[in-house]
């Protein structure tokens, strides 16, 4: 699981996230727009290939793994 300064550094640019079996497990790809730490942990935003204009949310506790594309 990546840790949040490795997610941070990835702002503006294309990835691949794989979230974990518990919040789905399924694959986002596209461009990672941004970060907010909330109360409860750092919560990532993600611009889908496949869907522009629309977001995917998730804590970055759900992050199986990141990696650039």
């Amino acid at each position: 699981m990546p840790t949040a300064e490795e997610i941070r550094e990835l702002q503006g640019v294309d990835v691949a996230i794989r979230v974990t079996p518990e919040a789905g497990g399924e694959v986002v790809e596209g461009r990672m727009m941004g970060t907010l730490m909330a109360a409860d942990g750092l919560i990532v935003f993600v611009e889908p290939r496949d869907k522009p204009g629309q977001r995917f949310s998730c804590h970055y506790h759900h992050i199986a793994s990141i990696e650039r594309k």
